[in-house]
């Protein structure tokens, strides 16, 4: 029996999930990443700012919006997460 491959990768999906929770028109108020040995998931809102490294490996969320130089949100939290740690994700 031929194993059905995913059409996008885990990264990808979790860029799709994000979209829709900053789209308009959709009622997502965030997003809830679980990662391994936690037993809660980190929830973050449509205004937080992601940036995905897949060369190293991690993803950085920060609390709040960036603006175009990057410079608004440099004093907020950070957390880092190592991809291979995230399992799931879901919007809420």
């Amino acid at each position: 029996m031929a194993r059905r491959l995913a059409p996008c990768t885990f990264v990808e999906q979790v860029r799709q999930q994000i979209a829709f929770l900053r789209h308009p028109e959709y009622v997502y108020r965030a997003i809830q990443l679980y990662v391994a040995g936690v037993p809660e998931p980190w929830e973050f809102g449509p205004e937080d700012d992601f940036e995905f490294h897949e060369d190293t490996g991690v993803l950085v969320v920060r609390d709040g919006p960036t603006d175009e130089d990057g410079h608004d949100n440099a004093d907020v939290p950070e957390y880092v997460f190592r991809l291979e740690s995230v399992v799931a994700s879901q919007l809420v």
